[in-house]
């Protein structure tokens, strides 16, 4: 896909800027819709990161968890809650983790799929014109 983007950019492309600005315009106030790819896929490393964070942490708590039980005793009824809590939460976080690492891919994909639509949107566009101008002579 990404070749694709390349011969299809070569087409003319308006200015504009290739980050948000500062200040969002108000809601509802007729703007158009403004993508910045770049700062799509900038975002896209900060999901892995994040993937790894709650991973580590979850491998942390893990032990620290079965201590306490531990430390609790069999005869205490906490004691084998503590351990069911916990098979619970590290099986629930190592699925937000697991999900929180798929997001980075995605947001990669969709700066690429909005560079692509763009490219042939105006590829479109230019072929249109090219027509009218070719059914009208001027």
């Amino acid at each position: 896909m990404t070749t694709e983007i390349g011969k299809l950019i070569n087409t003319q492309v308006p200015a504009r800027p290739t980050v948000p600005p500062a200040d969002p315009p108000p809601p509802g106030g007729g703007h158009e819709l403004q993508v910045f790819p770049e700062a799509i896929k900038k975002l896209a490393p900060d999901a892995r990161r994040t993937e790894g964070d709650v991973r580590a942490a979850t491998h942390k708590m893990v032990p620290e968890s079965e201590q306490a039980a531990r430390g609790l005793g069999p005869e205490w009824s906490t004691s084998a809650k503590i351990t069911e809590l916990t098979t619970s939460w590290e099986a629930a976080l190592n699925k937000l983790a697991a999900q929180i690492g798929e997001v980075g891919p995605k947001l990669s994909a969709t700066a690429d799929n909005h560079l692509l639509a763009e490219a042939r949107s105006r590829q479109a566009v230019q072929a249109v014109t090219r027509t009218i101008t070719a059914m009208t002579g001027d």
